[in-house]
């Protein structure tokens, strides 16, 4: 059985593009939600993404629907596809990726292997998976969905969904929690610079101390009568 559903509504360029400014890593420091697994991980070096998802769940050793779902390829997508237990077959090849990444499509998520990896890269096409193998899916017509809530790398994806991902990993951020994401984002990145210079400028520094964490450990081991060990 097949299930198709409209492309969801793309969100702002102007706050894809805030997110841009910033990574994964730096969103990492106040988010605890909506982080794939790090077996999810970036298969061309230096590569970062933003984009909305368009979701595909194929669970099967089929090529159908995921070439199905490149009918939603355009600028400022990004294909998320769940595999289920199939993590042994490649959904996309060196062929489709080239097909989707002159689409236009952003990056591909896949839940399971890869395949034809340095022909995606040449195309432009990112790609974060869990693997590579050299076996593909085939067209065996057995079904599958599109723009449906999947899950991918541990946590739920709704089409919709903003995906941002880089060398670090891949994030899923809910559309109404956008606009706090880059806010912070942007914080974030302005006090780590003005505390990593602060390093720069005192190579001496006690890092825990100008952290707060030595306060946090000395002063428990006090109440407990213990006192620091140096």
């Amino acid at each position: 059985m097949y299930i198709v559903n409209p492309a969801p509504e793309q969100m702002s360029p102007e706050l894809i593009a805030g997110l841009l400014e910033s990574d994964t890593g730096s969103v990492g420091h106040f988010v605890d939600a909506g982080v794939m697994d790090p077996r999810i991980a970036a298969k061309m070096p230096g590569a970062k993404i933003a984009g909305t998802a368009i979701t595909v769940r194929v669970t099967v050793p089929d090529s159908v629907i995921g070439h199905y779902a490149l009918k939603f390829a355009r600028q400022g997508y990004v294909l998320v596809v769940e595999r289920g237990q199939d993590r042994k077959t490649a959904c996309f090849g060196g062929t489709s990726s080239l097909a989707a990444a002159i689409a236009g499509l952003s990056g591909l998520i896949v839940d399971g292997a890869g395949n034809d990896i340095a022909e995606a890269s040449e195309a432009g096409l990112p790609i974060w998976c869990d693997g590579v193998t050299p076996l593909t899916t085939k067209y065996r017509n057995l079904g599958g969905a599109v723009n449906v809530p999947i899950s991918c790398g541990g946590v739920s994806v709704s089409p919709g969904d903003v995906i941002f991902a880089d060398d670090n990993g891949v994030l899923v951020i809910p559309p109404s929690q956008l606009s706090y994401v880059v806010k912070e984002a942007r914080i974030f990145k302005e006090r780590e610079q003005e505390f990593r210079a602060r390093i720069r400028a005192n190579p001496h520094i006690n890092f825990p101390e100008l952290t707060g964490g030595l306060s946090i450990v000395e002063s428990n081991l006090t109440e407990k009568g213990l006192g620091p060990k140096h």
